[in-house]
């Protein structure tokens, strides 16, 4: 198995590193010479200056990147991931669980105080990654939540899904960091239903079918209306009724 490699003679920075390495639990070697690497180093996170000196080794600058989180996750990524895709999985709630998956590796999980600092994890994660395809799975319960984490990533470039909780439920024992946050690995790991959005807030197709089907019924099976005026009746700008009418003309 490959691990990451730390190299560099800056003793606070390879301090901070070194630190953030062994209280996420991410097994590592400290490099003393850009020169000898072991062949089972597959990343070495080091300076952007020292960089230089590193050949035929990817490397991650732990200065370029926003903080030395952010420098693992590239790292982790770089060692176990998935080139094309990023995933974010959302457990709404009072106290968001957030995980960050790479292909079928789990880079970081999150148990956040609240839905505004929740935006501000994934809104930095993505930001973080931004040449990759991004998903963003959200669990279907708690909508207000749901709706709130929605509007926030508006004017994101991401794809949302909507993922269904009920397999994500967790057995008791576990704290409510501990639940939230395997729920939200779960949730990351379980295909959505891809979430059209419109006007202030998004609507699953599994919603916009809905209200086809109560237009079908309203007009004694004679129309279903379209997406657009589904979306409208949605949004409450329009009744069921008056959208079957606007159908008929």
């Amino acid at each position: 198995m490959k691990l990451i490699g730390v190299y560099t003679k800056d003793f606070s920075l390879s301090h901070d590193i070194i630190s953030r390495l062994k209280q996420r639990g991410i097994e590592f070697i400290h490099l003393h010479s850009p020169d000898r690497i072991p062949s089972r180093v597959g990343v070495v996170i080091t300076s952007s200056l020292e960089g230089r000196e590193i050949k035929e080794k990817r490397t991650v600058f732990a200065d370029c990147c926003r903080d030395i989180d952010s420098a693992l996750d590239r790292a982790m990524d770089m060692l176990y991931g998935d080139e094309n895709e990023i995933v974010l999985g959302v457990d709404p709630g009072e106290y968001p669980g957030i995980a960050l998956l790479s292909g079928k590796s789990i880079l970081r999980t999150w148990c956040a105080s609240s839905v505004d600092e929740a935006l501000r994890i994934i809104k930095n994660v993505l930001d973080d990654f931004p040449n990759r395809k991004r998903i963003v799975r959200i669990g279907h319960d708690a909508k207000v939540y749901r709706d709130r984490l929605v509007e926030g990533l508006k004017g994101k470039n991401v794809e949302i899904e909507i993922v269904n909780e009920e397999r994500t439920s967790q057995k008791g024992g576990l704290s409510r960091k501990e639940r939230n946050e395997l729920a939200a690995i779960k949730i990351a790991r379980s295909k959505g239903e891809s979430l059209i959005r419109k006007g202030n807030r998004g609507f699953t197709n599994g919603e916009i079918k809905e209200v086809q089907r109560k237009s079908r019924i309203v007009s004694g099976g004679k129309i279903t209306i379209s997406r657009e005026l589904a979306i409208m009746v949605l949004e409450g700008k329009i009744s069921i009724e008056e959208a079957v009418k606007l159908s008929r003309h």
